[in-house]
């Protein structure tokens, strides 16, 4: 969820795979590859729920690798804010979205552990698993 007609600016990397970054009707895609760090600036001009994609394969599951931002109001964007319930973005959350998943739920986090992303960027955390193939342990 972003707020409509605020210039939204995005430090991206990865854990593991080589990947992509890309909502298409709100500005331009960048990659996020393990170990450097990327920009990205969008703006959502108008509300509505936008398609945002992963745009590069990166293994079993790529299919389901989309989002939907959705812009809304100012007003409405500090009361989904302040609703938000959950825990905070940390290592321990880290580590289990680092398993190897399919088709998981949107899910909002509290919060974020403020040494985080720089450390997934200098790779002082272990790098996630990568693709591997399905029924493979």
């Amino acid at each position: 969820v972003v707020p409509v007609g605020r210039p939204l600016h995005f430090r991206i990397t990865s854990a593991s795979v080589f990947n992509a970054f890309f909502v298409p009707r709100l500005g331009s895609m960048v990659y996020a590859m393990n170990g450097m760090v990327s920009q990205l600036n969008l703006q959502a001009d108008k509300p509505g729920r936008y398609l945002g994609i992963s745009a590069h394969f990166s293994g079993d599951g790529f299919p389901d690798m989309r989002f939907d931002p959705v812009a809304v109001p100012s007003g409405q964007f500090a009361s989904w804010t302040a609703g938000v319930k959950g825990a905070p973005l940390d290592r321990a959350a880290v580590n289990q979205l680092l398993k190897q998943s399919r088709a998981v739920k949107p899910y909002a986090y509290k919060g974020v552990d403020p040494t985080l992303f720089d450390a997934i960027a200098a790779q002082k955390l272990p790098p996630g698993e990568g693709p591997r193939s399905e029924g493979v342990p």
